[in-house]
């Protein structure tokens, strides 16, 4: 008798390890990478107000044409801006993030390095890193 396979629930694989941010107000804050408590904090210094929630969501269509829902790594209420901090880019992010700055022109500003997250000043605006390029 042949035995079944168990399934095993997928789980997405961080590229790094989450860690808790406490804000200046005392709420912690599940980030993603380090970069991102770095972006935090650069955003804690120029005392920018800025979002991290689970239920802001962008849509953006797949390779394989299905929508889904993409979640901002920052979001800047005064400025209208998300900020996505990347590191390493895959064949399906450049795709995905593309078709999300398509379809929410001038929202998006993409930070590729921490030079960048350091540099950063209160002139923010929408960039598109590398992807411009590519």
């Amino acid at each position: 008798m042949a035995r079944k396979r168990k399934r095993r629930s997928k789980k997405k694989k961080l590229w790094s390890k989450q860690s808790e941010f406490t804000r200046k107000d005392g709420t912690i804050v599940i980030m993603d990478s380090t970069w991102e408590v770095m972006m935090a904090n650069r955003l804690n210094e120029l005392d920018i107000a800025w979002v991290r929630d689970p239920k802001i969501k962008l849509e953006y269509k797949t390779r394989g044409g299905r929508m889904r829902n993409y979640i901002p790594d920052f979001y800047l209420p005064d400025f209208d801006i998300y900020i996505e901090v990347k590191g390493y880019w895959t064949d399906a992010a450049k795709h995905k993030m593309k078709d999300i700055i398509k379809r929410n022109p001038d929202k998006i500003c993409i930070l590729e390095s921490l030079s960048e997250i350091g540099n950063l000043t209160k002139e923010i605006s929408p960039r598109s890193g590398t992807l411009e390029q590519k």
